[in-house]
């Protein structure tokens, strides 16, 4: 490596300086035993040690000319890595201040051949960056100096980490002996909390049992506290429906009150046995009698329900069959049984009642063909307040005591109660009960008749309601609002509607399903439902009715017994607007309807306002707007519209937008409209022609954009059209006075491109044409010196010369304009050039041929083009020519010929620090025939950049020049690649001519 002050010249050297050559000081720094490298200011690495290569697993060829932290990044393993932050700091600050800079111990992994593994290898080193200055004081080169002490960081750390475990394995032995301690005292305290958790579980178990001893006495307190008031409720009301003179409205009324109380009496009776038998007070009267007969009776009781219901009813005894039971507990065992089986196998089914005896038992068997009971279910079902259809939609009321109540009874006889699945697919329970009383029990003589209070209480809650058909109640003025009432509860359902009906228009629905079903024919203003129904519950009701958009609006209040505070919040967040907890004041209820249905109707009117706003708007708009439906017909059009296309509005609303559109622009509009209905995008614009009702097109700008409704459906398309049919037209004439231009230009250029030809053409004619006279005139000059150089005075000598002289400069005149014209007219090649080869050849033929201009040059290796080598090397011949020409005064001259990278592309550049040039005469220097310097300064012929940027041009690049006058030239052109050569050129080492 040779820096620019010494480089060589051409001139012959003395003896002296054959004997003694410089040393290869690149081959010397190589060789450096320590692990160094070169970088320039520019940060790129111009040298490097073969130790370094060694020690960092790189190439010296993979290194040359890169950037250094191209080779040497970051470990992305490491997010805790620095290493090029802190070298790049250092090398910062030797350029800045031109001083060595000393580094600490620096961790900068290095990355493994893939021949190795490929990855990072962990490294720690002391590096060191000492500045190369040049004569004057400025940074050439920084030398980069690296020593690796992985191996002494390693060796320090191990002994770190061994000192570390030592201490660790101490401190876990004393750990382990104050776990050891502390598990003692651990076992020792868990013994403790054993015994007191014990003690804890046998106290909770006397509190629990206490507790069920209270809660048994509640039910029984709580049950004989409403016997009081249902006995003075059914008393009086009873009194009053005696009377025959009662009026039908206060009768119905008073039957109602009856009715649910004395199913209020039978659930406290209920819930009083539940008591009894929890708390085994429940005493057992024996009789002895016919228990065949004692069937046949109880079951009668259910002839007329199972007549009306087309029950398919059968009961099978034997003749008589005596036994000894409690018959007022059988009787409630047989009514729950038989209850039970009325309740599920529904309107037409079927029910088999059976008694037989075997063994001293008595079996009886109640068939039906309801739903059945789920095989997990049948032990659960025994269990008070255990039902099967446990949730809101459950088809049949009651309180889950019922069969709780025959299991209790059955067992007191000293029986048994079971289910199976019954042939017919529903529900078989059978009852085993002893023949006999246990030994030693006294028999009571038969009584009278069972109490009739039972049956006619279980056969009042299996009577259907009365046929209810769709109807509307209350006023009959179609003004008013529509309320509709969903309730299950006959009686219930009555009430709400009366209420509701000296206020407003009432329907009433039995059900869920019922209630969706009217709500979606009737469209109600308001709806008022209970939750807990049979088929559909009222929380899923609202569900779907959510679902249709026309009740998506629709205010609900909802009635409920249940104190469920869960499903309160779950159906106000599906949009119930008001909750009713059962029992509760008519006031109440006619307040809150009140008050949601005068929101409901202030809404409604400033809907109206907002409609009626928005139709004005739509009307009066300036464009064409319109509403068009997913299928393309027109929903609502603006007179605008109708005007832009020449249609009535009745015409347009029969007819689709694609029967207007011309079919050059109906796909693209089509797919635009499909692509907004699938969601893609949110709107879309284009410009469209429309065929007018007379037949002639309309160019229009259209803007669409989708509505969807609540489920994310498309409802509609708005529209927005522009009429640009103007705009459109004086486009085109615009397009016709461009095209025109063009015509002219081209034409104009063709014109100008035949001048060019025929100068060019006349330029090569004279050139030749000059040649022969000129040789003629040179060639006999020079033999008039030659023969009579010595007789000729000195004034003719000199006028020779001066005619020679001028030859030799119209010799180069017309070889510039030859070349000139051959740059213009010959056919181009595409050669791969090494453009570094030329120039040093130029170069060298230049310093041949001037042997006592001694001139230090620096070329790039792997600078390489494209194009016609003949004409590349006239435009460097040209360009070196004039370094090396305006460099001649001065003291110590330099050509550099490097690229550099610019955007997307890499220029090639030649620069020196000769004469230079001032930069605001740089237009004149591509223009043939201008110099900017006079003869006798520099000569030349101002034929050579014109040739140089007019060949640049023809192989489709481009040339700028940037000088300093007095200081220095630089000229940087562009080339296109070779083929396979993405890539500019990496900078490599400096050279000088050998």
């Amino acid at each position: 490596m040779s820096s620019p002050t010494e480089a060589g010249s051409a001139t012959s050297r003395t003896p002296r300086e054959h004997s003694f050559a410089p040393p290869d000081f690149q081959a010397l720094f190589e060789c450096i035993p320590t692990p160094c490298l070169a970088l320039d200011p520019e940060l790129r690495v111009i040298a490097v040690s073969s130790a370094y290569t060694e020690a960092t697993l790189t190439r010296r060829e993979d290194m040359l000319g890169r950037d250094m932290f191209d080779i040497f990044p970051d470990n992305p393993d490491d997010p805790a890595a620095d290493g090029v932050h802190n070298l790049r700091a250092s090398l910062e600050r030797v350029l800045q201040t031109g001083q060595p800079d000393l580094m600490p111990v620096q961790k900068y992994d290095i990355r493994r051949p893939p021949e190795q593994g490929g990855g990072f290898e962990v490294r720690y080193w002391t590096p060191i960056n000492t500045p190369v200055l040049d004569a004057e004081g400025r940074l050439r080169y920084i030398i980069h100096k690296a020593e690796d002490v992985t191996e002494f960081v390693m060796l320090r750390e191990q002994k770190l980490e061994q000192s570390r475990i030592t201490d660790s394995l101490r401190q876990q032995a004393e750990k382990m002996e104050a776990d050891i301690y502390a598990r003692s005292k651990t076992i020792a305290e868990n013994n403790l909390r054993l015994h007191q958790a014990n003690a804890e579980l046998a106290r909770l178990y006397e509190k629990t049992r206490e507790l069920d001893e209270l809660k048994t006495q509640f039910f029984a307190n709580i049950s004989h506290e409403l016997r009081t008031p249902l006995t003075l409720i059914l008393g009086p009301v009873g009194k009053h429906l005696a009377d025959p003179d009662l009026a039908p409205a206060l009768r119905r009324d008073l039957e109602v009150v009856e009715r649910n109380a004395r199913m209020l009496y039978r659930h406290v009776n209920d819930l009083l046995d539940v008591a009894k038998l929890e708390a085994g007070r429940m005493v057992m009267h024996y009789t002895e009698g016919d228990l065949a007969h004692l069937t046949r009776v109880i079951a009668s009781h259910f002839d007329s329900l199972a007549e009306g219901r087309r029950v398919r009813y059968v009961v099978t005894t034997p003749p008589d069959l005596t036994a000894q039971v409690d018959a007022e507990k059988y009787q409630r065992i047989l009514l729950n049984l038989l209850s039970n089986a009325f309740k599920f196998a529904g309107d037409g089914g079927a029910i088999q009642l059976r008694l037989t005896a075997a063994g001293g038992q008595a079996r009886i068997e109640v068939e039906d063909n309801g739903p059945g009971i789920p095989e997990a279910m049948r032990e659960q079902v025994f269990e008070p307040f255990r039902q099967v259809e446990g949730g809101s939609s459950r088809h049949h009321g009651g309180t889950g005591l019922g069969l709780a109540i025959v299991r209790e009874l059955a067992q007191l006889h000293g029986g048994s109660v079971r289910i199976d699945a019954a042939p017919s697919g529903g529900a078989l329970f059978i009852l085993e009960l002893p023949l006999l009383a246990p030994p030693g029990t006294q028999l009571q003589a038969q009584g009278e008749a069972l109490p009739g209070d039972l049956s006619r209480q279980a056969l009042e809650e299996l009577q259907p309601p009365p046929a209810s058909p769709e109807h509307r109640q209350g006023r009959a003025d179609a003004a008013l609002p529509l309320v509709l009432v969903v309730e299950d509860n006959p009686d219930m359902n009555a009430f709400i509607c009366e209420a509701l009906g000296r206020h407003y228009r009432v329907a009433s629905a039995r059900d869920g399903q019922e209630g969706l079903e009217m709500a979606c024919r009737q469209t109600p203003d308001l709806i008022v439902s209970d939750v807990m129904m049979p088929r559909l519950s009222g929380d899923r009701m609202v569900q779907a009715l959510r679902q249709e958009p026309a009740l998506a609006g629709v205010p609900v209040v909802i009635l409920t017994a249940k104190a469920d505070e869960d499903l309160r919040i779950r159906l106000l967040q599906d949009s119930v607007q008001d909750f009713l907890n059962k029992p509760f004041s008519v006031e109440e209820l006619l307040a809150r309807v009140g008050s949601l249905l005068a929101e409901r109707l202030q809404a409604a009117d400033l809907l109206r306002q907002s409609e009626k706003r928005f139709r004005a708007t739509f009307s009066q708009a300036a464009v064409g707007m319109a509403h068009v439906a997913p299928d393309g017909r027109w929903l609502l059009v603006n007179q605008r519209l109708c005007d832009i296309i020449g249609y009535a509005r009745e015409e347009l609303l029969g007819r689709t937008f694609q029967e207007i559109t011309h079919p050059d622009d109906l796909y693209s509009d089509l797919e635009q409209m499909h692509r907004l209905l699938a969601g893609e995008i949110d709107s879309y614009a284009m410009e469209k022609r429309y065929r007018h009702r007379d037949g002639h097109l309309v160019w229009i700008n259209l803007t669409v954009s989708l509505v969807r409704a609540a489920d994310g459906s498309p409802e509609y398309f708005i529209a927005a059209v522009e009429d640009i049919q103007r705009r459109k037209e004086a486009e085109g004439e615009i397009h016709r006075l461009n095209a025109d231009l063009e015509r002219r230009v081209e034409e104009r250029t063709a014109e100008l491109r035949a001048a060019n030809r025929e100068l060019d053409s006349f330029a090569h004619a004279v050139s030749h044409d000059l040649r022969a006279p000129l040789r003629a005139i040179t060639g006999f000059s020079r033999a008039i010196i030659e023969d009579y150089g010595t007789a000729l005075p000195a004034e003719a000598r000199e006028f020779l010369d001066h005619i020679i002289a001028s030859g030799q400069q119209m010799g180069a005149l017309i070889e510039g304009l030859l070349t000139l014209s051959r740059s213009s007219r010959e056919e181009l090649r595409r050669d791969d050039i090494d453009l570094s080869a030329l120039a040093r050849r130029i170069l060298e033929e230049l310093a041949r041929s001037e042997p006592g201009h001694r001139v230090a040059w620096q070329v790039e290796d792997g600078l390489v083009a494209r194009g016609d080598i003949r004409m590349i090397e006239v435009v460097l011949r040209n360009l070196l020519g004039n370094a090396w020409k305006y460099t001649a005064r001065t003291a110590a001259p330099l050509i550099r010929v490097h690229a550099r990278r610019q955007e997307k592309q890499i220029q090639f550049c030649i620069a020196d620090n000769g004469a230079g040039f001032d930069m605001a005469q740089v237009g004149k220097l591509f223009q043939p025939f201008q110099r900017l310097h006079r003869q006798d300064e520099f000569p030349g012929i101002g034929i050579g950049l014109a040739t140089v940027q007019r060949v640049v041009h023809r192989h489709g690049g481009s040339i700028e020049a940037r000088g300093e006058a007095g200081h220095s030239a630089s000229f940087c052109f562009t080339l296109p690649l070779p083929e396979n050569e993405p890539a500019p050129p990496a900078p490599s080492t400096p050279a000088a001519p050998g």
